[in-house]
C-alpha cells in the first residue's frame, strides 16, 4: 500500500509539473487574434472565464459593518478543477467561497447533490441554511456561494449577518 501512494505521489507531481510546464510555454507564446464565423462560433466550447477578485466583491469594511465586530482582513485564493473555478475570500474569522461552474445546469446539479437543509427564502436562485456546518449557501445562476462565520455571536446572529454578506456577494458577482 505504501509503495501504491508513493507512485501516485509521483504520478501527480509530475502531471502537475507537465501541466505547469505546458502553462508557461503558452504564455510566452505570442497572441494571436482568430474571428470565428457565427457558425464556427456556436461550435467552439469555451473554458469558464469566471476568474475574477474575489475579496473585491465586499470590501473589508463593508464586513465589518454588516458584522458589527472586528474582522481579520480576509485574502483572495483561485483554483481551478476541469471547468469549474474556486473563489475564496477567507480569513480567521470569515469564509466567502464561490464555485463558478460557467453552466447553470451544473451548478444547480451540485448545489441540490449537496445535501437537504433548510430553505432561505428570498436569497438568490435557493439558498440555504447550512447550520452548524457553515451558516449560507446561495445557487445563483452558475455560481453557488457559501459564506461562514467564525465570530462567536450565535447561531442566530451569525445566519442574519450571513445573509447580508451574501446579498452584496450576489449584487457585485461578474454577468
Amino acid at each position: 500500500m505504501t509503495v501504491l501512494r508513493h507512485h501516485m505521489c509521483l504520478v501527480t507531481g509530475l502531471m502537475l509539473a507537465l501541466n505547469a510546464g505546458c502553462s508557461n510555454e503558452q504564455s510566452t507564446q505570442p497572441v494571436t487574434q482568430n474571428t470565428l464565423s457565427d457558425t464556427e462560433a456556436t461550435s467552439v466550447r469555451r473554458p469558464v472565464a469566471h476568474e475574477f477578485e474575489p475579496c473585491a466583491l465586499i470590501s473589508h469594511a463593508d464586513l465589518e459593518e454588516i458584522a458589527g465586530v472586528s474582522l481579520s482582513e480576509p485574502k483572495a485564493t483561485i483554483d481551478r478543477l476541469d471547468t469549474v473555478t474556486y473563489l475564496s475570500c477567507s480569513s480567521d474569522d470569515i469564509h466567502i467561497n464561490i464555485e463558478s461552474w460557467g453552466d447553470s445546469s451544473k451548478a444547480a446539479a451540485s448545489y441540490d447533490f449537496s445535501g437537504k437543509h433548510p430553505s432561505i427564502e428570498g436569497l438568490g436562485d435557493k439558498a440555504r441554511n447550512t447550520q452548524p456546518l457553515g451558516e449560507v449557501d446561495v445557487l445563483y445562476g452558475q455560481f453557488i456561494v457559501s459564506v461562514d462565520l467564525f465570530t462567536g455571536q450565535g447561531r442566530e446572529t451569525e445566519l442574519e449577518v450571513a445573509q447580508k454578506i451574501a446579498r452584496v456577494v450576489l449584487e457585485n458577482l461578474p454577468e
